[in-house]
């Protein structure tokens, strides 16, 4: 194989994963293909479910008000059991600014990603299959079929990425296990209108019986109906259902009177519980539903597979563009497989829970699960969780685990929460508004009567790091704010981010921070940065030997204690 190869990165599957890797690889610059060996998008793409940490990725890169202006927003869940009234769990406790789940079809989100990226430049090359694939220390060498021509096209890259889902064929190339189970049960899936007095502001689980149903509201008056659980021996997935059969399994599983009509979708699907702990091996890596595959319970897949992208995305392309060495890619692996185990863990207890065939079990459940929803920190936990605000890399090779905080202050590798009261130019601006560039963000904190000279004298020695970190000066109550700097008037950002006393917060390009440290501290910061940008192998950033633990210990010792 060529060590010059005819494109920079091939990702071989053009559903929303792949094409928001793209989009992240295009909008830095990078030379990207992007391959799907169908037609067009599948019109039973079965997602319909955007959480808020989505929201914020979306908001990032500029394109969140056109999901909100199509999409239908759900302020919670409720749980249907015979027990008694509805158990809800409220949206509005997620950490966010987006506190709420938006549901759209998969189609809508797949047009408006689509079209984000022909904006820069990319067209996605439909109806091309990767028959074979070839991978050296330079690079892989695919072999693509096009319909309607006769023979093979033979194309290389520096980096290849499968979002080719469950079945991917550059997961098998891998020859990793794609360990789990199959739940040997048929989901079927409807969309329809419904006659009855549910609430369209919240998802409805009914668990009268040991097969649940669930529906979502969509956007015009519409809902999308899930009947998971129906007993199957086949090998195969089934036919879809009728629309009568839809019809019997909601009046034997859902409340007196509901209705349904008037069905544009019937599917069916067979449902998985999958995932390879190895997501990277040489210059192949593999994300979305080729890494991890599992129930809809909970509308977690489409999500995970998107913010596997947002984690690569900037990693790959500071690789490719010769800014970091591959080590890099490294993180990638150690930071999102153990987020795809939690996604795993959750939507099998989901299914677990709403699916048990004891009568005793289920009594249990449904006067257990209340008790335990109302206790506010039990509610609050829940929902981060469905909406992925509360997955972290603090545990990661990227982030420091030898800083000593105070309880108001962030971890390294945990996400940057999002809050109001900032002002740009006497406008509000949110903090989701600051991190929408292609790099690293430092922001500068200035405190409440800290002083301009330090937080100046850190940005000047930080100014080497220019094009890989933009700094934004974000002033303290008391402070004059300097035209294009960013005021806290109120220090709302100050007290949640614990910086009253001046800060450095370092913020990695998917928006979770990277490193802080007292405004007088930027060598804490340089560290970071210096390590990342090494061209040759070197240590995984975290990943310390005993002598440069205590050289970092010592380089930290002046900061603030831990909780």
């Amino acid at each position: 194989m060529s060590t010059h190869n005819d494109v920079p990165v091939m990702i071989v599957g053009a559903g929303p994963t792949g094409v928001l890797l793209a989009i992240e690889l295009a909008r830095r610059g990078v030379g990207v293909r992007v391959l799907d060996k169908q037609p067009g998008p599948s019109p039973e793409m079965r997602a319909i479910g955007i959480h808020a940490r989505t929201l914020e990725v979306f908001h990032q890169l500029g394109m969140v008000d056109e999901f909100l202006d199509l999409g239908h927003r759900v302020n919670g869940v409720s749980f249907h059991t015979p027990a008694r009234r509805p158990l809800r769990a409220r949206f509005v406790l997620a950490d966010s600014a987006y506190r709420f789940m938006l549901t759209l079809s998969q189609a809508e989100t797949q047009r408006i990603l689509e079209q984000k990226l022909a904006s820069l430049g990319v067209t996605i090359e439909r109806s091309v299959e990767v028959t074979a694939i070839e991978r050296d220390a330079a690079g892989t060498a695919l072999a693509l079929r096009r319909d309607g021509e006769p023979r093979l096209r033979t194309v290389t890259a520096d980096w290849l990425v499968g979002c080719d889902g469950a079945r991917s064929i550059v997961r098998r190339n891998l020859g990793v296990p794609f360990e789990g189970d199959d739940y040997s049960q048929d989901w079927l899936m409807a969309e329809v209108s419904i006659e009855s007095p549910l609430r369209n502001d919240h998802f409805h689980v009914f668990a009268y019986t040991p097969a649940v149903l669930a529906a979502f509201p969509l956007p015009a008056n519409r809902w999308r109906v899930f009947v998971p659980q129906v007993p199957s021996r086949a090998v195969a997935e089934r036919e879809p259902p009728t629309l009568e059969e839809i019809e019997r399994l909601v009046a034997e599983r859902g409340p007196a009177g509901m209705r349904i009509s008037d069905p544009t979708l019937l599917a069916a699907f067979r449902c998985y519980r999958r995932h390879t702990k190895v997501v990277r091996s040489g210059r192949v890596l593999v994300a979305g539903d080729a890494a991890h595959i599992h129930s809809p319970a909970g509308g977690q897949g489409m999500n995970t597979g998107l913010h596997d992208s947002f984690n690569l995305g900037w990693k790959l392309a500071m690789v490719a563009q010769g800014q970091s060495c591959p080590d890099l890619l490294d993180s990638y692996q150690a930071e999102r497989v153990p987020i795809a185990e939690g996604v795993l863990a959750l939507t099998h207890g989901l299914v677990r829970t709403f699916t048990m065939t004891s009568p005793r079990k289920r009594w249990l459940r449904d006067r257990l699960l209340p008790a335990a929803m109302a206790i506010p920190a039990a509610e609050r936990g829940y929902i981060n969780r469905l909406a992925q605000v509360s997955h972290n890399y603090k545990d990661g090779p990227l982030s420091s685990r030898n800083l000593r905080l105070r309880p108001a202050q962030i971890a390294s590798g945990k996400r940057l929460p999002d809050i109001d009261g900032l002002e740009l130019d006497g406008e509000p601006v949110r903090p989701l508004d600051l991190l929408c560039s292609t790099g690293h963000t430092l922001l500068v904190m200035t405190g409440r009567g800290a002083g301009s000279a330090t937080a100046r004298h850190a940005v000047a020695r930080l100014a080497r790091w220019d094009g890989i970190v933009r700094t934004i000066m974000v002033d303290g109550g008391d402070e004059r704010c300097a035209p294009g700097d960013v005021s806290d008037p109120d220090l709302r950002a100050h007290r949640r981010y614990g910086a009253l006393g001046g800060r450095l917060l370092l913020v990695r390009p998917d928006g979770y921070l990277a490193r802080q440290a007292p405004l007088s501290r930027p060598d804490v910061l340089e560290d970071y940065l210096e390590q990342l940008t090494r061209r040759h192998p070197h240590r995984v950033i975290g990943k310390l030997d005993p002598r440069q633990r205590e050289d970092e210990a010592r380089l930290e010792s002046a900061m603030p204690t831990r909780r």
